[in-house]
């Protein structure tokens, strides 16, 4: 169980590094790496909610 646990959150966490490197604000996947995936998914949700208000 732990090594399946181990790859869902590493596969999450390089779901959401590539979401927001794609998005321009970030250039460093390496400083994104220390993020957990909490913060990562927290800070995808807040672009996106960005996004919708300026209508984009």
């Amino acid at each position: 169980m732990g090594k399946l646990m181990r790859a869902a959150i590493t596969k999450q966490k390089r779901f959401y590094i590539d979401k927001l490197l794609q998005t321009g604000l970030f250039h460093d996947s390496a400083a994104l790496k220390q993020w957990t995936v909490s913060e990562l998914r927290r800070e995808y949700e807040q672009y996106g909610i960005r996004m919708k208000k300026r209508g984009e």
